[in-house]
């Protein structure tokens, strides 16, 4: 490993390790069964409705977590920009801005000092608002982090499995018969989990998310399943938290590669 991306290596690292962290907050959260479906039927309609009847807040243990991942990460960054400037300054860091029409004289600041060849990686990376989405969305929600925490208290609707739904609603049953000759082989249907058709976020008690035909049974093993995800509006809405902090770590590891190569 270069001695120039060690430092910004290890912060990557320490960012993986708190994605695991994470991953044991969001299981001991799961376990305490913070989602709730009800069913009932539509008293004019029949329609069968199932919708939220309860949709627990998320711990503050997790926000905390994922702060600390968005911390790490954009500090490595900073990192691989001091280490291949020979004379850093106080402006020198890893620009991250919102615009592809930003000042030369913004970005001379911030990478001034580098050779050519680091410089090149940087812009290639076109590190702005509309031009990498994933480098952009780290920095923003590391920004509002150092000013208050992380709105991640609500849920959203990942999917459900719609086939084993359909073979309830067809059969009454997971189970589907299928006439092979002269006999009859039980074929269970294949899982497939499919989003929603609309957007469910942020969810809250009495959201309807799915609406079956009139009469129908209900399905109580239909398996609907939830996301913990950030609420920042115009950042980062309804995104999965622990699949945005995946995307920024599988990121950040590659830009640490790239400045690996340098000399």
């Amino acid at each position: 490993m270069s001695d120039k991306i060690s430092d910004a290596q290890a912060k990557v690292e320490w960012a993986d390790k708190h994605i695991e962290d994470f991953k044991g907050a969001l299981v001991r959260f799961q376990n305490t069964n913070p989602y709730i479906v009800t069913s009932d039927h539509h008293p004019q309609t029949r329609d069968l409705i199932y919708y939220m009847g309860q949709v627990a807040d998320v711990t503050g243990e997790m926000v905390l977590i994922a702060a600390d991942v968005l911390q790490c990460l954009r500090t490595a960054l900073d990192y691989l920009v001091c280490a291949h400037t020979p004379n850093p300054t106080s402006l020198t860091a890893f620009p991250i801005f919102d615009h592809a029409k930003i000042g030369k004289t913004y970005l001379a600041g911030k990478i001034g000092g580098m050779t050519p060849a680091a410089q090149k990686i940087v812009t290639d990376l076109k590190p702005y608002k509309g031009g990498n989405e994933t480098l952009w969305k780290l920095h923003e929600l590391n920004r509002i982090d150092k000013h208050r925490l992380l709105v991640a208290a609500s849920t959203s609707l990942r999917s459900f499995n719609i086939n084993q739904h359909r073979a309830y609603v067809r059969h009454g049953s997971t189970a589907l018969l299928q006439r092979n000759g002269q006999h009859f082989v039980l074929r269970i249907a294949e899982d497939v989990y499919v989003p929603p058709s609309f957007k469910l976020f942020p969810l809250k008690t009495g959201d309807v998310l799915l609406v079956d035909p009139p009469d129908t049974k209900v399905n109580e093993n239909i398996d609907f399943r939830f996301d913990v995800a950030f609420n920042e509006p115009g950042i980062c809405e309804g995104d999965p938290i622990l699949e945005t902090l995946k995307e920024c770590l599988g990121l950040v590891r590659e830009i640490v590669a790239l400045f690996g190569k340098l000399p």
